[in-house]
């Protein structure tokens, strides 16, 4: 019957307005990367040995901008160590200004001299940490590594945190100018 009929139709139209219909679209977040990786950069001393020409730290800056050029997606941050470990960059997916950044970065502008990887290495698993994203990739850019830095390295693991390294330098080494001499 035709009442029935439009009975049917009124609850079916009630029902439509209870269920609340969006027509908006929701952020499709199930591509987003979120992956985090910190670079980690000595800047001590021995940086500046021309073993590799010009300098270990020159060639270190040209692997980290190659390596941010071809960074698609993801976040990054920034620490640099000499005897103490600093936070340039926090993480963030503007791989630009990592960049941009890169070629300030001298030993002279450490205050505390050094070579401690163990803080660089510290401070990078504490920027992951807050990032709230359960792990992520630490690489220290360095051209030595002491005994207190490869435990730390260790024990972030198991938080999770993979630490790689990018040795920079050749076996035999060269001496580290220093003014009118070398050290």
């Amino acid at each position: 019957s035709y009442g029935g009929w439009l009975f049917g139709l009124a609850l079916a139209l009630a029902a439509l307005a209870l269920a609340g219909p969006s027509w908006q679209r929701l952020p499709d977040i199930s591509f987003k990367a979120r992956d985090a990786r910190v670079l980690v950069l000595d800047l001590s001393r021995s940086m500046l040995a021309e073993d590799l020409k010009p300098n270990r730290l020159t060639r270190a800056r040209y692997r980290l901008s190659d390596l941010l050029r071809n960074t698609r997606e993801g976040q990054i941050g920034l620490v640099a160590y000499a005897g103490d470990a600093y936070v340039v960059t926090p993480l963030t997916s503007d791989t630009n200004t990592v960049a941009n950044l890169l070629p300030a970065l001298r030993p002279d502008v450490v205050p505390v001299a050094g070579s401690r990887a163990d803080r660089g290495l510290e401070l990078a698993a504490d920027l992951l940490r807050r990032s709230g994203q359960g792990g992520g990739e630490i690489l220290l850019v360095t051209d030595s590594i002491e005994g207190a830095a490869i435990a730390r390295a260790e024990s972030l693991s198991s938080d999770g945190i993979v630490t790689s390294v990018l040795a920079v330098g050749t076996p035999g080494g060269a001496p580290i100018s220093s003014g009118g001499g070398f050290v």
